[in-house]
């Protein structure tokens, strides 16, 4: 069985000549570095060609030897020693894209165009921990704050000199605490005079009361004389010449 297996596709034909055709297709791909085939093929020949690359990378003559097996030209190992294998000194892998273009005509063959990546990988720069951070930053940050605090401070103070000498004098007084208080003075005044004239008054009509009252008293007696002697009968006049 050969489930999840890379590379055992014999494409229809026998080990030998499935050899050749990828050899044929990686040739290809180095001088032209960029080919259409169908999809399956382009896979293999990335493969292959991915190989190739690093042993271009190590630059040992061991590996020259097992590039040229592959290849059997001269020429095509040199530019893939000197020109292709430099490009990717700091790619670790993925040296070749697959892209898929559709289906050929005829058969209806899924069709993929294979090239290697153009791109350069410049070395990644070294993250800065926290731990080079220098300790005196800081520090170095608050007494930059304190020493720009007075600075503000001054500024601020110099504005609003100069927006109070700008402010026209106004000629409206403002009524200060000194002028209310003869105002409240004055009216406390009155008052206690209103007061006072009203007890006097009260006065006087308690003393008119009882001089009202006696002279009331006196002609109570009076009045009750006669309506005795209306009681019984007599008449005044006989009432008066017994008096005398």
């Amino acid at each position: 069985m050969r489930h999840q297996k890379k590379g055992t596709t014999s494409f229809g034909r026998i080990l030998g000549k499935k050899k050749a055709l990828l050899n044929n297709l990686v040739k290809a791909l180095l001088q032209n570095e960029r080919i259409e085939t169908t999809l399956a093929r382009a896979k293999e020949t990335g493969r292959l060609s991915e190989k190739l690359i690093t042993y271009g990378k190590k630059g040992t003559v061991h590996a020259r030897r097992q590039a040229y097996k592959i290849l059997k030209n001269r020429d095509l190992v040199k530019k893939l020693f000197d020109e292709i294998a430099p490009k990717y000194k700091n790619r670790n892998g993925g040296y070749t894209r697959v892209i898929k273009t559709g289906f050929r005509i005829g058969d209806a063959a899924p069709t993929a165009i294979i090239e290697f990546v153009e791109e350069e990988i410049s070395e990644k720069k070294k993250k800065k921990s926290k731990t080079d951070k220098p300790k005196t930053s800081k520090k170095l940050a608050v007494e930059k704050k304190k020493q720009e605090k007075p600075k503000a401070k001054a500024e601020k103070k110099e504005e609003v000199k100069v927006e109070v000498e700008n402010e026209p004098e106004t000629e409206e007084k403002i009524e200060t605490p000194e002028t209310v208080e003869p105002e409240i003075e004055e009216k406390q005044e009155d008052l206690e005079e209103s007061k006072e004239e009203v007890e006097e008054a009260l006065n006087e009509g308690v003393a008119e009361a009882p001089a009202e009252k006696a002279e009331e008293k006196k002609e109570e007696p009076e009045s009750k004389k006669e309506t005795e002697s209306a009681k019984e009968g007599k008449p005044e006049e006989s009432v008066i010449k017994e008096k005398s």
